[in-house]
């Protein structure tokens, strides 16, 4: 991981309601919105990885705690169950250990934009280095990725385009990073809803929470640092009062309003993937619960893919009802912030995409995957130099070649000595060819996914021996084949997010349904069970 940044810390103007115990509403600057916002950026593994680590270290410091903190549900259903799950996989199931690197600390797309934040949580490694094979003459961004001949990828070349752009991280956005930098200030409420401050606006939101009267709310000054936003980012995903968890430490004496359970995020609408995976569903009858799914390396590396997905494009994809604690409101701040107190790169939070050969191919979720413009790299063993020759009265100069040790790479071939043009490589195939992707893990495989979302291999296991580690008589069980869609594909997306049983949650609504209308009739999604009473699907025009 990235070396820690110094500490820093953003001030905050807070409104407490002592009376129950709840943190209003913060005043702030465009530097803690911001941070909030690069919330949407984080991939759900990264998500995982910082929680628990954060969780982890706060557990070492006081053990004596648990009383004055809040509850809370623990953080994104069962995704840290396929975060387990892809720790736990074998080097006989991943093409080469880089796929199994790549699921557990993926990319950011917005990689580029977060390093200018004040304050940036996202401790992932920078992937703006490249290991280059001069036998081959084939390079990767993915360090300790053997070429294709065989030899580890060990020279890192200096990279020409980089020279001149500064030191990345270590620079603060001047004019704003999402939200312009012109000394405004921004009220955001404990769920999450952010606007800018006006004292229209405040009046307006405090009356409608029921303050008639500011003498109601005490109002204190606080520094938030790192830890404190991670806590933040834990309580925006299980809780519907984040701030309050966070800054008092507590929870309100509010008690109407808690934390979604499952309520599948599906709205009807055109379905726009005809991609479709064969599973088979194990269930049981006597409990109407689905045990656990058998299915193939495609199904698989799908669900594994989810970690690799960043919150906003889940948002996205789910139109807008993730219902994961206050993540929906954040959302919607972003879209709703006027465009003038937002910089251009405001509209890529709404739908981030998975970054560049972090992506599952042949998936049915309409997630797109950020394509990098098709370039050509050239490596060279020095660069070429302009010195002026004094023997000659009249102005001449001599190329000279400087040598770099480990070489160098650019696009242009202008300033590279012995330019080689360099050949891509991608881990997600077994030539590690572009041209040959095919997902994370190995084919063929047979794999076991619990209805909590642990997923084993069956192919290196024994079948019977993973049958019986649920304890459920075998005349109990029913199979059922279905086709995983783009309707059961969304399901699963929202109940993994929400539920401990998901594929339960997820799928049984498609249970009964034949296979070859599994997907609706492959023509609309289905609504959720909440919903397919109060909205009917309309025929196309």
């Amino acid at each position: 991981m990235a070396s820690e940044q110094p500490q820093k810390t953003i001030p905050l103007r807070i409104f407490v309601d002592r009376e129950n115990n709840k943190v209003v509403v913060v005043e702030s600057t465009k530097d803690f919105v911001d941070t909030l916002f690069s919330f949407l950026s984080l991939p759900l593994a990264t998500i995982i990885r910082l929680l628990t680590t954060n969780n982890e270290q706060q557990q070492q410091q006081s053990n004596n705690d648990e009383e004055s903190s809040p509850s809370s549900s623990s953080f994104l259903g069962n995704i840290k169950n396929l975060y387990e799950s892809v720790q736990n996989l074998t080097p006989n199931d991943v093409w080469n250990p880089v796929c199994k690197q790549m699921l557990l600390n993926p990319k950011n797309p917005c990689e580029s934009l977060c390093t200018k934040l004040f304050l940036n949580i996202d401790d992932t490694d920078m992937s703006s280095k490249f290991f280059v094979c001069d036998s081959c003459n084939k390079f990767t961004t993915f360090q300790n990725l053997d070429c294709t001949c065989g030899k580890p990828i060990n020279r890192q070349p200096k990279n020409l385009d980089s020279e001149g752009q500064g030191s990345g991280g270590s620079v603060h956005a001047s004019n704003g990073v999402f939200v312009k930098e012109n000394g405004s200030l921004f009220l955001v409420f404990d769920d999450l809803k952010i606007v800018p401050s006006s004292m229209v606006t405040s009046m307006q939101l405090l009356t409608e929470l029921g303050y008639s009267d500011l003498t109601q709310l005490e109002e204190v000054t606080h520094n938030i640092g790192k830890q404190e936003i991670l806590n933040l980012l834990k309580y925006t995903l299980t809780s519907h009062e984040p701030l309050t968890n966070t800054i008092l430490k507590s929870s309100s004496k509010n008690k109407d309003k808690s934390p979604n359970q499952f309520a599948s995020a599906v709205r009807v609408k055109a379905c726009t993937c005809d991609i479709k995976m064969d599973v088979k569903l194990v269930r049981s009858k006597s409990q109407k619960k689905i045990i656990f799914a058998e299915a193939s390396e495609n199904f698989v590396d799908f669900m594994f893919s989810f970690l690799t997905i960043p919150l906003g494009s889940v948002v996205k994809v789910l139109d807008g009802n993730s219902f994961v604690g206050c993540v929906d409101n954040l959302y919607k701040s972003v879209e709703n912030l006027d465009s003038s107190r937002c910089t251009d790169s405001r509209s890529v939070l709404l739908n981030p995409g998975v970054a560049p050969q972090f992506g599952c191919p042949n998936q049915p979720l309409n997630i797109p995957h950020v394509q990098t413009p098709a370039t050509t790299y050239y490596y060279g063993t020095g660069t070429l130099k302009q010195e002026r020759d004094n023997r000659y009265s009249s102005v001449y100069y001599n190329t000279i070649v400087v040598p770099v040790v480990e070489g160098v790479i650019s696009k242009t071939t202008g300033s590279v000595s012995n330019a080689k043009a360099l050949t891509a490589m991608d881990p997600r195939s077994p030539n590690k060819s572009i041209k040959d992707v095919m997902g994370f893990v190995k084919r063929p495989a047979l794999y076991g996914v619990g209805d909590d979302l642990q997923v084993k291999s069956l192919s290196a296991n024994s079948c019977l021996a993973y049958l019986k580690e649920f304890s459920f008589p075998l005349d109990d069980l029913e199979v059922k084949a279905i086709s995983i869609g783009e309707a059961e594909a969304l399901s699963i997306l929202a109940a993994s997010l929400t539920s401990k049983s998901t594929l339960t949650s997820g799928l049984e609504d498609f249970f009964n349904v034949p296979k070859q209308d599994s997907n609706l009739t492959s023509k609309y999604i289905q609504t959720s069970r909440l919903d397919e009473l109060a909205k009917e699907p309309k025929p196309e025009n």
